[in-house]
């Protein structure tokens, strides 16, 4: 025997079947868009990625970056379809969800702001290719040839032998000097000769001698100059005469190297500077001479109507 149970019972559910057929139609709309934006996304990330591949191999950019980028714009076309598919279901709720996911977003990306700079900044030179493996590249107060290029760093070897790892980040913020990017390079080399062994045509002869090499280029052409004398005391001076009555370059009072002075007092460590005898340098009466010239802290203001004049 069961005892009967006394209460009241829950009421019965009445289903409204046009409801029923409205939900459903509703859905199945709602399913069949969806469809279509899937299949449209799956079209567009194809397409994306091949334009996108095409337009960096016109660029010759590393394969890596190719390969990359086009993986990369092809998931942002999926992305894109995916929010589209959402805010078709959830309607009027998307505002929220895609609020959530922007916080989110910022959350991650300040999180890892360093690793996303120096990631961004390793596609940019893969793309760009302002220097290559195997240039000599100078960054900061690092040089040395670079043996690989990553998404996040470059590694430079020395030339003591060390391996010098520079973050991406680092190339974009600073200045990179390429070495080797151009065929021809210039630079300065000093040489001494004795005071009395220079002859009047040492320019021509040293630029001669250096036209002669062929690993030297003839355009532009090596540039000779003169900035003093190896050894003894040497003081050219410039003043408001020279291009008038002196030479423009200025004239010199001392030159002991050559014997040009009047002495002194050795004891004292003297020498004795008389304007009287200011001279012309031998290049105001032959161009074949190469003269140094007077540095900025011998030129004077004034006149010094004393000593050797040309006119």
């Amino acid at each position: 025997m069961f005892a009967r149970q006394e209460g009241p019972y829950p009421a019965a559910v009445v289903v409204d079947p046009q409801a029923v057929q409205e939900v459903v139609v509703e859905y199945l709309v709602k399913t069949v868009w969806a469809l279509l934006v899937v299949i449209a996304a799956l079209a567009l990330g194809r397409l994306a990625r091949g334009a996108t591949g095409r337009a960096m191999a016109r660029q010759r950019a590393h394969p890596n970056v190719v390969v990359l980028l086009g993986n990369l714009s092809q998931l942002l076309v999926f992305l894109l379809g995916t929010l589209v598919v959402l805010a078709i279901y959830t309607e009027a709720a998307f505002g929220w969800i895609l609020t959530s996911f922007s916080v989110l977003g910022l959350v991650v990306g300040l999180s890892l702001q360093d690793i996303l700079k120096n990631f961004f900044a390793g596609i940019w030179i893969l793309i760009e290719r302002p220097f290559r493996i195997g240039d000599v590249v100078q960054v900061g107060e690092h040089t040395g040839i670079v043996q690989e290029i990553s998404f996040r760093t470059m590694h430079l070897r020395t030339e003591d032998g060390r391996e010098v790892v520079v973050p991406n980040g680092n190339l974009m913020t600073s200045a990179v000097v390429n070495l080797t990017r151009y065929p021809n390079r210039s630079t300065t080399l000093a040489v001494a000769i004795p005071a009395d062994a220079v002859p009047a045509d040492v320019a021509d002869r040293v630029r001669d001698l250096l036209g002669s090499f062929d690993s030297i280029a003839d355009d532009p052409a090596p540039l000779v100059h003169l900035r003093g004398y190896g050894g003894g005391l040497f003081l050219p001076f410039r003043d408001a005469t020279n291009g008038e009555t002196t030479y423009a370059a200025g004239r010199y009072i001392l030159d002991t190297a050559k014997g040009a002075d009047l002495g002194g007092d050795p004891s004292r460590a003297t020498l004795i500077v008389d304007l009287n005898f200011a001279y012309q340098p031998s290049c105001a009466f032959d161009p074949r001479w190469a003269c140094p010239l007077a540095p900025p802290e011998n030129r004077l203001d004034v006149a010094i109507e004393a000593g050797e004049r040309i006119r």
